[in-house]
């Protein structure tokens, strides 16, 4: 595992050696990342677009055919959400942050839930445990917060942050697509590209995530980790 980390650290370093990148770099980057993204976290949550029609709403800004608006808008929700993160790269993560996040996600889709704490109990399908009751969720949340900003942050607490704000699942719906922001937050705040979780990989995710819940971070570090070297060696590749 610290294998792992060394590596991580290792590409980062070459990664900032080759830095400041050109401009047609970052633009191509850029572009990469922000299709991959959008296209895997949406496909996880089971919005049915494929990539090809990702890129084509983001690019065009039009609709496709016998596709719902909701996964329309949450195609461009979340592509706005990513665009929104660059304000916060300078700001210590706060609950105001999590909330303006999640009411860019829920924008024309749930104008009744958007950057709110849910006020039903839920399960996540597939897991082995119970989530927080929902009167619990704003103590637990801001517990959460004061916990995570007492220290410096490293990338094992972003992780273990992620996980027990997945176990919280304060909100009704989109708790995955909000941790995918948030975890790409706040390894932007550390200097490391952002990573991206593959719809394919939808499994081998929720069952690192249902580990920690039970205090086991092992998997989930692990999981992470590759995510965030696979991340740093693509960088690398498009400076090359």
């Amino acid at each position: 595992m610290n294998n792992k980390l060394e590596k991580i650290y290792e590409l980062k370093r070459e990664l900032s050696l080759r830095r400041p990148l050109n401009q047609s770099e970052i633009k191509k980057i850029k572009e990469n990342f922000i299709i991959k993204n959008v296209y895997n976290s949406n496909a996880i949550e089971g919005n049915a677009l494929t990539e090809m029609e990702t890129r084509f709403i983001i690019e065009t800004n039009l609709t496709v055919g016998k596709k719902s608006l909701k996964e329309h808008l949450e195609i461009r929700n979340y592509y706005n959400a990513l665009l929104y993160l660059e304000t916060l790269t300078n700001k210590i993560l706060s609950e105001e942050n999590i909330k303006d996040i999640y009411t860019i996600l829920l924008d024309g889709i749930d104008r009744a839930n958007a950057g709110k704490y849910r006020s039903v109990d839920v399960r996540i399908n597939g897991a082995t445990h119970d989530v927080t009751s929902s009167h619990l969720i704003p103590q637990e949340m801001n517990d959460l917060l004061a916990w995570y900003t007492s220290e410096p942050v490293t990338i094992n607490r972003i992780i273990k942050f992620i996980c027990k704000f997945i176990n919280i699942h304060p909100f009704i719906e989109g708790n995955g697509r909000t941790s995918g922001l948030l975890t790409n937050l706040e390894l932007l705040k550390l200097g490391y590209p952002p990573i991206t979780i593959l719809a394919t990989d939808r499994l081998k995710y929720y069952q690192a995530l249902d580990k920690s819940y039970f205090g086991d971070y092992e998997e989930a570090y692990d999981f992470f980790y590759n995510c965030i070297i696979e991340s740093l060696n693509e960088y690398l590749s498009f400076t090359n």
